[in-house]
């Protein structure tokens, strides 16, 4: 009988300690699992937070107004003013711990502490659980800066072959800028194609599919051969915001050729003319032959419609203006006008600005002086066949800077 109630004792014991293990893991499933949503919800809060803080940063609110936004989402979501902080530039984070954006004013970090309290762990000695998360979003708004990182010659095709060709006895410098090839085609023309004889120098030059130097000759003609593009965009693109041009009043053009800006025939600009300063919105197309002359500074030609091709001994002299909301564009082809344009020059062709048509394939043709192009071009294509020689030459100043839209993007 002694043995049996002994016995008994031992079950007793036996049994506390089973509760005891079974309310551990009540503990470990309820508390645990609070917690845990707890956490989902709170980061949830604290990505929304860093959303709402870079879009008020982006649309050009104050600091007080980019932090009133953050905590708002996060009162909104139950974490309180006390348990909410937004840090710009971002500091470390949870746990002191690091992270790549600390000190970059384009970046806000919204960190949320928050407790949650227990049930059946307070039996073990635990009467809250805490969480710490972090979310880190971008925020930048509208501004300018140059188009395609600077390069002098820019093809936006997307997936195309023979997005750039470089043809036959072609001898191109590039300066200031480097030649982009948008189009990720691994065809086997390639999106960048040479053949021929071509000499092509450049400070840079990439694309983003195969390129093909003279016909899979990696060592002709080409130099720095192409790596790798940074980026590829999409088409029609989104990572700046076209210009809008519009003309208000009727061009003019005199019996000298003297014209004045405003809407006109693009056939206005064949012969000998002058073009006063100013925005010209040319409708059609215009073939400027041997022998006319065009001179003209600060101005911008404007196709709606139509395209220019200029044909060789045409004598060329034409700048971009300098100052106003179209500084830098010279000649510009909306994306709705996919005209081909049609650049055969001479020593005597002169343009300084922007050439910006990126519906259109560019071709440029002609013996051209060292100082020919003092600009940036950008089309759909680009085709330098073979009778190009000249020297492309892009500096910022001469040149039109986009504008980039507000970009807003959660991080981390």
């Amino acid at each position: 009988m002694k043995t049996r109630r002994a016995q008994q004792g031992q079950a007793i014991i036996l049994i506390v300690l089973a509760i005891v293990g079974m309310v551990g893991l009540v503990a470990l499933a309820v508390d645990g699992g609070n917690a845990f949503a707890d956490r989902r919800h709170a980061q949830s809060a604290a990505d929304a937070a860093a959303l709402a803080a870079a879009l008020a940063s982006a649309s050009g609110g104050t600091t007080e107004a980019i932090n009133n936004a953050a905590l708002g989402i996060a009162l909104d979501n139950g974490y309180g003013y006390q348990i909410t902080e937004v840090n710009n530039p971002p500091q470390a984070g949870c746990g002191g711990q690091t992270n790549i954006y600390i000190g970059n004013d384009e970046y806000f970090q919204v960190i949320i502490h928050s407790e949650v309290d227990t049930y059946f762990a307070r039996v073990l000695g635990v009467e809250r659980l805490q969480n710490c998360v972090e979310a880190i979003a971008r925020g930048t708004p509208a501004h300018t800066e140059p188009m395609y990182f600077g390069n002098a010659m820019v093809s936006l095709n997307p997936h195309d072959c023979r997005a750039v060709e470089v043809g036959g006895d072609t001898d191109a410098t590039l300066l200031g800028g480097g030649l982009f090839v948008n189009s990720d085609s691994t065809c086997a023309q390639g999106a960048l194609r040479t053949n021929g004889n071509p000499d092509f120098t450049a400070p840079s030059a990439c694309a983003n599919g195969t390129a093909l130097i003279n016909l899979g000759n990696p060592m002709s003609g080409f130099y720095p051969l192409p790596t790798a593009c940074p980026t590829h965009y999409d088409y029609p693109p989104t990572n700046i915001i076209f210009p809008t041009v519009t003309c208000t009043t009727e061009g003019t053009r005199g019996d000298d050729g003297a014209l004045t800006p405003g809407s006109m025939p693009a056939s206005w600009l064949s012969g000998d003319v002058t073009l006063a300063p100013g925005v010209y919105c040319l409708s059609g197309s215009v073939t400027i032959n041997g022998h006319d002359s065009i001179a003209g500074d600060g101005i911008l030609l404007y196709f709606i419609d139509g395209s220019m091709h200029i044909n060789g001994d045409a004598d060329i002299h034409i700048s971009a203006a300098t100052t106003g909301d179209y500084a830098g564009l010279l000649i510009y082809q909306p994306l709705a006008n996919s005209t081909n344009m049609i650049l055969n020059g001479t020593a005597d062709t002169v343009f300084s600005g922007s050439i910006l048509a990126p519906a259109a394939d560019i071709q440029l043709n002609g013996t051209m002086d060292l100082n020919t192009f003092d600009s940036q071009i950008i089309g759909y294509t680009l085709d330098l066949s073979g009778t190009f020689e000249g020297t492309i030459r892009y500096d910022d100043n001469q040149n039109y800077d986009a504008t980039v839209p507000p970009t807003v993007e959660i991080i981390k």
